[in-house]
């Protein structure tokens, strides 16, 4: 089991540009043995819903550490494919359960791609109300699937 998230740490990293893709999946890295550094970079176009207010950067982190964990490097069975996406699609289910949706906008309450409703996400500071304590609660979630 990794550390628990430092929520002052992750909102350290997101004032530094450090992104919610980039801080789910970098807080697993060592288990995968996979460097930090890698994982800020793999994971790198993945927030603000791939800059479409989509799939939330928490969920598209951890469906890279799911892969990490579970997914098979090359050919597979059709069992070992049905496993791993049973488990992409639970640990979906219940981010969307906890959370009201699985993307930015529906998280958010806001589409961050239209620039009025940017001006209240920042107006309201959801990124820092809403955004970091996701992180952290993403990665809590996430060690369930793991």
């Amino acid at each position: 089991m990794c550390k628990k998230m430092d929520i002052d740490a992750v909102q350290k990293g997101f004032n530094t540009g450090i992104i919610c893709a980039q801080l789910v999946l970098s807080h697993f890295s060592e288990r995968f043995g996979l460097s930090e550094k890698d994982a800020l970079r793999v994971a790198a176009c993945f927030g603000s819903g791939m800059g479409q207010a989509d799939t939330c950067g928490c969920v598209t982190g951890a469906l890279m550490a799911i892969g990490l964990a579970h997914g098979v490097a090359g050919p597979c069975s059709r069992e070992q494919k049905q496993s791993l996406n049973a488990r992409r699609d639970a640990f979906m289910a219940a981010f969307a359960a906890a959370n009201g949706s699985i993307e930015c906008r529906g998280v958010l309450g806001h589409d961050l791609t239209d620039p009025q409703q940017l001006a209240v996400i920042k107006e309201k500071k959801l990124f820092t109300t809403v955004c970091v304590p996701l992180i952290c609660d993403t990665c809590t979630l996430l060690e369930e699937y793991l």
